[in-house]
């Protein structure tokens, strides 16, 4: 029973740091490209819908047309279900390794990374409350 529940654990934590590994590279751009953003206060409430497709790292700064803009969110339009497939498939992938690589594993030693894998879910929980 103890052995299930650390298996599963594992699977669901290994699957959280996947994802989290594929999105972390987009955050710290998002955060450069709010800025300018929030100093054109008057062309974003001349925009409509706000767009789920954000240009690519640093084309903000290309001075852009709109034409070339559009051109460049329908390109990513159209590859955008194909790398949410694959990034599923990674995270599938990664998480029958981990269960693969569990099973090699002795019942202490699956105990043991266990308590590890909790105390690192306590540090990151206590990392994002401060």
């Amino acid at each position: 029973m103890y052995h299930q529940r650390a298996l599963k654990s594992l699977i669901i934590l290994s699957t959280v740091i996947v994802l989290a590994i594929c999105t972390i590279e987009r955050v710290p751009a998002q955060k450069k490209e709010d800025a300018p953003a929030k100093a054109s206060a008057k062309e974003t409430k001349a925009t409509p819908a706000k767009r789920k497709v954000r240009l690519p790292n640093h084309y903000g700064k290309l001075n852009l047309s709109d034409t070339q803009r559009e051109k460049i969110y329908k390109i990513q339009t159209e590859y955008k279900s194909q790398i949410d497939s694959l990034k599923k498939q990674l995270a599938d992938l990664n998480a029958k390794k981990d269960a693969e690589c569990a099973e090699v594993l002795t019942t202490s030693q699956k105990s043991i990374l266990g308590e590890i894998l909790a105390q690192i879910e306590k540090k990151k929980t206590a990392k994002k409350k401060n």
